[in-house]
């Protein structure tokens, strides 16, 4: 680094000190709670879809849930899989603009559509594994000046097949409402991995 950009560096932090740089402001969300529930057939190969948009302070869409499972073929943002999966995409006059926000910034997350937490299987949310605090029946995702919350309730079994839960059916409740204190681009990481017995 040459003495010259050393100097301008010293010059902006002196004008500028980093606490007082201007955060991204991202665009306040209206509150929203959506509730569906889906029955399901053994060995189903229909889809679970649901699609909500959050609407600005002003009525116009920002973001885009859109939630499938793997049976879903139709073209989309990513591949969706598992028995329930939602991904969130930032929208600009209902262009997507942004990858899936439900993903946290670790590359792991950034690499596969379904390592995160917005993609739910039976087998997380049976027995002791749905009371898992970050991927059982409640999960939490908070980013960009928001908090969205997706319950899982009312759970409907099949019989085990060999070890497996099969779900016959569920009811999702999702909640979207803002909090300033959420500032991550992309959702906030949570303090433990998946646990490998919960799949």
């Amino acid at each position: 680094m040459t003495s010259l950009v050393k100097a301008n560096l010293l010059i902006l932090l002196a004008l500028f000190p980093l606490p007082c740089w201007p955060q991204i402001r991202w665009p306040t969300i209206q509150p929203l709670r959506e509730e569906h529930t889906f029955v399901l057939a053994l060995n189903d190969t229909s889809d679970t879809p649901l699609t909500l948009f959050l609407k600005g302070l002003k009525g116009t869409s920002v973001y885009k849930l859109e939630c499938h499972n793997g049976n879903y073929e139709d073209s989309s943002e990513i591949e969706f899989s598992g028995d329930f999966q939602c991904a969130l995409f930032a929208v600009q006059g209902g262009e997507r603009t942004s990858w899936n926000l439900l993903a946290t910034d670790e590359p792991q997350q950034q690499k596969s559509d379904w390592l995160n937490r917005g993609r739910m299987t039976s087998g997380q949310l049976w027995g002791e594994c749905g009371r898992n605090p970050d991927y059982g029946t409640i999960r939490r995702f908070r980013l960009r000046g928001m908090e969205i919350t997706v319950q899982y309730k009312d759970l409907k079994w099949f019989p085990a097949i060999d070890s497996r839960h099969p779900l016959a059916g569920f009811t999702v409740n999702i909640t979207a409402v803002p909090n300033p204190a959420a500032q991550t681009p992309t959702t906030e990481r949570v303090p433990a991995p998946r646990p490998q017995s919960c799949n």
